[in-house]
């Protein structure tokens, strides 16, 4: 009870303050109405009865209501009476004729003050009404969004999953048939192999495990973009050691094409040791399997306005402008070349989210003298970025 008293006392006083300031209103504007009708009456000789306070009535009975249209009323009513009915008339008039004007008065006014009070109640509900309605419509349009994006999520999840089953079924069967059936050949005891047999099975079982690491490091990547779980990285890199440290070991495995790199004094990179050597590998390895035989794989190392940036050239197929951002999507391929070589599909998409997670860019452009570029920018580590 005694948290209630003070919201009882608050409740009542504002309830006397409306009816002080309904009471103020109502008399400001009787009171211009009927300085209007005396004007009108001295100026035009025009008596405009009645008429003249509708609108004041209306007024104050859509600000303040229906009681304060009716106070409205009785204050006009004994205005016109006091101000436009002579004291002698009213002596000479008939009691009967004084009651019925006055009860005409009133119920006029009561009439209009109702239907203006009417009018700002439906005007008030049509507005909640359709404030409501705004809100409801939203919030389908928010569900239908939510359940729009759900269904495509789905649909994405879908065609992922069938993605990687295929991935599984073929790419990453292929190494594994050859790495099983090349161990099984080189096990067995009774069969004496030449030394030129046996280092071709070597080397073949090493070019397969590779592919196999390569693929497996590309789904681990893959799984963990999918899910958001990509960890970001700012340590410092030292691009030009990463990429040729890269290029050597690529060289071994891409005979028929020679990488040759050539980097500028650059300052320290911002990202990740482990990123870098991945993006490279899947961009050397990417531009040596379009290239033509003994063609050359240029590594170009340089600075620009956004940070360090790497640059990978081939004498390949080149680039569509129409399919250079679509290459980095998951499982694209180009129809121009997808019937060339094999491949998954997700290296470049990899690379993307890999040099996304070390806060730079990659792109692909076509070279104006045939050919493509491939390459991605880092920023400069803090240490060594300008003031």
């Amino acid at each position: 009870m005694a948290d209630e008293s003070p919201r009882v006392s608050t409740d009542r006083a504002g309830d006397v303050r409306f009816a002080l300031t309904t009471l103020v209103l109502a008399f400001v504007v009787m009171a211009a109405a009927v300085a209007l009708k005396s004007l009108l009456l001295a100026l035009a000789h025009a008596n405009a009865g009645f008429v003249i306070y509708v609108p004041a009535l209306a007024v104050v009975a859509w600000y303040r209501g229906l009681l304060g249209g009716i106070a409205a009323t009785l204050i006009g009513a004994v205005a016109d009476a006091a101000l436009f009915v002579p004291a002698l008339a009213i002596l000479q008039a008939n009691i009967d004729d004084l009651q019925l004007r006055l009860a005409a008065y009133v119920t006029g006014g009561a009439a209009v003050s109702y239907l203006s009070h009417r009018l700002r109640t439906e005007r008030d509900r049509a507005r909640v009404e359709s404030g409501e309605r705004r809100r409801a419509f939203e919030s389908a349009a928010t569900m239908s969004d939510e359940l729009r994006r759900r269904v495509t999520r789905e649909q994405q999840q879908s065609e992922l999953r069938d993605a990687f089953n295929s991935i599984v079924s073929h790419e990453l069967r292929t190494p594994i048939t050859a790495i099983y059936g090349g161990a099984k050949v080189l096990a067995r005891r009774n069969r004496e192999l030449d030394e030129t047999t046996r280092q071709e099975l070597i080397d073949d079982l090493e070019a397969e495990a590779d592919r196999l690491y390569r693929l497996v490091e590309d789904l681990l990547v893959l799984s963990r973009s999918e899910y958001g779980t990509v960890e970001r990285a700012d340590e410092p890199v030292a691009l030009p050691r990463v990429v040729e440290r890269v290029a050597r070991s690529e060289q071994a495995r891409w005979p028929g094409v020679r990488f040759a790199v050539k980097a500028a004094s650059v300052p320290t990179a911002r990202g990740d040791e482990t990123y870098v050597e991945q993006v490279t590998r899947n961009l050397l390895s990417n531009a040596a399997k379009y290239s033509p035989a003994g063609s050359t794989v240029e590594v170009e190392i340089d600075e620009d306005a956004e940070g360090v940036r790497a640059r990978v050239l081939d004498s390949g197929v080149g680039v569509k402008a129409e399919e250079a951002e679509r290459l980095f999507e998951l499982y694209y391929r180009s129809p121009d070349t997808a019937a060339m070589v094999g491949g998954a599909g997700i290296g470049l998409y990899v690379c993307r989210a890999l040099v996304e997670a070390m806060g730079g860019r990659i792109w692909a452009a076509a070279r104006p003298a045939g050919g493509a570029e491939f390459g991605f920018v880092l920023g400069r580590y803090e240490e060594d970025s300008p003031a």
